[in-house]
């Protein structure tokens, strides 16, 4: 095993985890309130204290700042919105921009560092994107941007 992989003066089981990269602009990566809370819930809920995941929340909830979005206006994308898109085949998926530590596309957040929320920022209801996906180019249209979440 190459000797860059370990660690020569520990004397104990000490966890080291690797720092989580910061944004391009080296400022805090942002998060939404709602993002902030589950992390800080799971973190409480997490019996050992020093065990790895509980270390990187903590890490995680330090290096993030909570962007609290006032309703710009409904019709432009930006971080925080609920954004619901047609696809080409008249499919309607919706999406919340949040950020990288909250993201989950299963669960509908994309990360605002994603290239389908770089693509979505700052454009309008009405507006059509195409976007080259793994499996080819799609064009969606934003049908609807919401800064409140849906109704279920």
């Amino acid at each position: 095993m190459s000797k860059a992989f370990t660690k020569e003066d520990s004397g104990g089981d000490e966890v080291l985890l690797p720092p989580r990269p910061r944004s391009a602009s080296g400022e805090k990566r942002h998060i939404t309130p709602e993002g902030y809370r589950a992390l800080q819930e799971e973190l409480a809920a997490l019996t050992d204290p020093a065990s790895r995941r509980a270390l990187q929340l903590a890490a995680i909830l330090e290096e993030v700042q909570v962007v609290t979005t006032e309703i710009p206006d409904e019709e432009h994308v930006y971080f925080g919105a609920w954004v619901t898109l047609e696809d080409e085949e008249g499919e309607e998926t919706t999406y919340r921009i949040v950020g990288p530590d909250e993201a989950d596309v299963k669960e509908g957040r994309l990360s605002v560092e994603s290239p389908l929320a770089r693509a979505l920022i700052g454009k309008e209801v009405g507006e059509s994107i195409q976007f080259e996906r793994p499996r080819g180019a799609i064009e969606y249209t934003i049908v609807q941007v919401s800064y409140r979440p849906p109704v279920s």
